[in-house]
This record gives structure tokens, C-alpha cells and sequence, in this order.
């Protein structure tokens, strides 16, 4: 049986306080546990809700923001603290060492093994794994994190596996990669991409109700698709001013938002704000890899 009992400095712990983005975030032990925890909260050890509560405190991380980052708890093994989709990426986004990335799958073909950015898979080709390298800078010099994954070691054959393989081991690439560039920002942090395809947490994590709240509150409702919250909206449009400038980067969004067929960031769902970031990362990397590519040729042509 686990054991509960609190360490002096844990007691000191059992309630937190804190802002991300200009929200208050107000957390203590019973909340967390009564309507943030995913799974089988009963199981939950005090521990595990202090340790999920200080680091959401210290990695700037809102539990109450939909699909940031989630406790979830089955059985006897430990808890799991996994942070969204967005959430995970927008860190690596926001770091002033960040430059950009470059990602995609490896294939085999014929008896060639090939590496190609992007996710298309074409016919004769067979997807064996995927890749990713982060560009950043580290002590006033330009480094490089690279990861490559296997296919074979995290499909599961299951939900968005079976049906997009090439996009999900190329999501596991880069979560792996900028935690590798960025370890102190992805302390004990992971993303549910990696841990649903290890097998930590099941495929429908985000569906399983907490056993022990029966009236847990609208933000524990089962949602397949929930609207983005307002933080999340003004996380988008400060991402963009930071790399392209205020007016240029609210341009640069209402062409996105245009190019998926909506009006506005209004009623935006999770799905869509996870694509509408993966694009401005995109167009962010293209930029910054022209520049790149301008300034080595400049240099060259100067020698």
C-alpha cells in the first residue's frame, strides 16, 4: 500500500500559487486531486500530487488550461505527469536560444534507407522511423540536438497509429529532440505522444473519468475537442509577435487561421491551435533557414 505520510517539506508544499501569462493559478492538494486528476485519483499519494503541483509551478505549466498538462494515475504505478501537445512544443517556441528545427521520417527504399523531411509516405517506400534536429544556441555558439526513433518501438498499432504512423513517429522525433536541446525546460516532463506510444498511459487517457468525482466540474468533462481557453489564443499571437514583430506577427496568424478556414482564434478548438502552432513553428524554421542560408552565402562570397 502506498504511503501517504508528508515530509516536513512537503507540508510546506500542499498549496501553490503562481502566474503563467498573466493568469493566477491557485492549486492545493484536494483540488488536484478531486478534479485534475485523470484515472483513478483514490490511487493518487500525496506525494505524487505535491511533486505534480510544484512542478507545474516551476515549469510555468496551468493544469486548469485545457489540454496543457495532465496527472494521471492507474493502478499501483507511478503517477504520470504529461504535458499537451501544444504546451509541449510552444517551450522549445518560446526559448531565446531556440533558432530552428528541421524533422521528418526515415524510409526504406528499395535497399536504400532514406531520410526526408515531412510526413508524406510514398508508394514503394516504407516507413521505418523518424527524425529531428534542433538548431539553438549555447555559450554564444550555434549547437545542434538530433534524435532518431524507430517505428517498430512505439507504434502500437492504435488510434492515430494505425491510421497516421508517418505523423506520429515524426511527433516523437521532435518531443525527444527538444527536450535533448532544452533538458532544463523538459525536466521530468513528457509528451502525451510519447507516452501513449510507450505504453505509460493508455490511447484514451483524456477520456477516462476520475473514479473518485462523480460532480467534477465542466473542465473534467469529457470533451474529444475542446475550445481553446483565452490564454491559450493570446499564447498564439505573443509567439508570433516575438519572432516576426507585433504587426507582422497578428498577420502572420490571421494568415494561418485563414489558410485552416477559419475567421478568427473565436472558438478555435485543441486540435486546430495544435496545428495552427505546428504551422507558425514551420513558417518561423523556413524563415530563419533562409536567413541561415543568406548569411552563408554572403559569407562565402566575401572569402
Amino acid at each position: 500500500m502506498a504511503n501517504n505520510a508528508l515530509s516536513k517539506a512537503e507540508s510546506n508544499a500542499l498549496s501553490v500559487s503562481y502566474d503563467v501569462m498573466g493568469t493566477r493559478v491557485d492549486l492545493d492538494l484536494n483540488f488536484v486531486k478531486r478534479y485534475l486528476v485523470r484515472g483513478q485519483a483514490d490511487r493518487v499519494t500525496d506525494q505524487e500530487l505535491v511533486f505534480f503541483m510544484n512542478t507545474c509551478k516551476m515549469q510555468k505549466l496551468n493544469p486548469l488550461a485545457s489540454g496543457e498538462v495532465y496527472c494521471i494515475k492507474f493502478g499501483s504505478d507511478p503517477a504520470q505527469m504529461v504535458i499537451g501537445k501544444d504546451a509541449y512544443l510552444r517551450r522549445a517556441f518560446s526559448n531565446p536560444d531556440y533558432l530552428y528545427k528541421e524533422d521528418g521520417i526515415t524510409v526504406l527504399r528499395g535497399e536504400q534507407i532514406v531520410q526526408k523531411e515531412g510526413c508524406c509516405l510514398y508508394p514503394g517506400e516504407k516507413l521505418i522511423g523518424g527524425w529531428c534536429k534542433v538548431y539553438f544556441m549555447r555559450n554564444g555558439k550555434e549547437r545542434t540536438a538530433y534524435k532518431e526513433v524507430s517505428l517498430d518501438e512505439y507504434n502500437k498499432g492504435q488510434a492515430n497509429w494505425k491510421t497516421k504512423p508517418a505523423t506520429m513517429i515524426d511527433k516523437v522525433a521532435v518531443s525527444q529532440c527538444v527536450r535533448d536541446a532544452f533538458p532544463k525546460d523538459y525536466e521530468g516532463l513528457y509528451s502525451e505522444d510519447e507516452m501513449v506510444a510507450s505504453g505509460a498511459i493508455p490511447v484514451n487517457f483524456r477520456e477516462v473519468k476520475n473514479t473518485e468525482s462523480a460532480d467534477a466540474p465542466v473542465t473534467d468533462a469529457v470533451d474529444a475537442d475542446p475550445v481553446i481557453s483565452q490564454e491559450q489564443r493570446q499564447a498564439l499571437f505573443k509567439a508570433a509577435q516575438k519572432q516576426f514583430g507585433k504587426e507582422e506577427g497578428n498577420a502572420v496568424v490571421k494568415k494561418i487561421i485563414e489558410s485552416m478556414g477559419l475567421e478568427s482564434t473565436t472558438g478555435m478548438t485543441e486540435s486546430q491551435y495544435v496545428e495552427a502552432t505546428e504551422r507558425l513553428m514551420k513558417m518561423v524554421d523556413d524563415r530563419k533557414a533562409a536567413i541561415a542560408s543568406e548569411e552563408t552565402a554572403a559569407d562565402e562570397a566575401g572569402e
